[in-house]
């Protein structure tokens, strides 16, 4: 069997090719892989210049949006040491106006004849009852307002009807009595005059 094929005079040495020789001959597959990455290439290039730009604006936005974020929380935390600050100002202007009142309750039914030498407010543990508490819940206290005073002995029994009479309007006095109710109270002689009095009275916050 013969196979017939054609030579081309004008490039002596060359067999004369088919249209199909250039993807189909010896060389072929590397020429298509050429041409296969030339395309990909061309795709992938197109499909960056449509993309990349989009990219770009949506990552400006996406950065836009986490310091938007940390801004808000960062505005979150002092918003809530402002509510706390606030709180801390508003119990202790509350204590303060308290206080004064208290001091200002204490000056009416004070008689001429005693001498205030101390008030103070405190929290007191006290002995809680059987059904008051829970095992690992906090000790209980009591808010008692310490007031301590001196007068001067005189004969007789003035100065004792005297302090029954400050004790007496101090519960019924307006701003104290809502309040407060008689706990303790102490009179004895004064250390280091034997002339004077000590009266100590303990009033303690009522439970609600």
């Amino acid at each position: 069997m013969t196979t017939p094929f054609t030579i081309d005079l004008t490039r002596p040495g060359w067999s004369q090719r088919s249209r199909w020789h250039w993807f189909l001959g010896p060389g072929g597959p590397r020429r298509l892989a050429m041409v296969a990455g030339g395309g990909v290439a061309i795709v992938a290039l197109v499909a960056l210049g449509g993309a990349l730009p989009r990219y770009l604006r949506y990552s400006t936005v996406i950065h836009a949006i986490a310091n938007l974020e940390r801004e808000v929380t960062v505005a979150g935390k002092e918003l809530s040491s402002l509510r706390t600050n606030l709180r801390d100002l508003g119990a202790e202007a509350r204590r303060q106006i308290r206080w004064s009142q208290t001091l200002l309750a204490l000056s009416h039914p004070l008689p001429g004849t005693l001498r205030l030498d101390r008030v103070s407010l405190a929290k007191v543990p006290r002995q809680p009852q059987p059904t008051e508490t829970q095992p690992g819940d906090p000790k209980p206290v009591d808010l008692v307002l310490s007031i301590e005073a001196t007068t001067s002995v005189v004969p007789g029994g003035a100065r004792l009807v005297e302090i029954a009479n400050f004790m007496s309007a101090l519960a019924r006095d307006p701003v104290l009595a809502p309040r407060f109710q008689l706990k303790t109270w102490d009179v004895r002689p004064a250390q280091g005059g034997a002339d004077q009095l000590h009266i100590s009275i303990g009033l303690a916050e009522k439970r609600s």
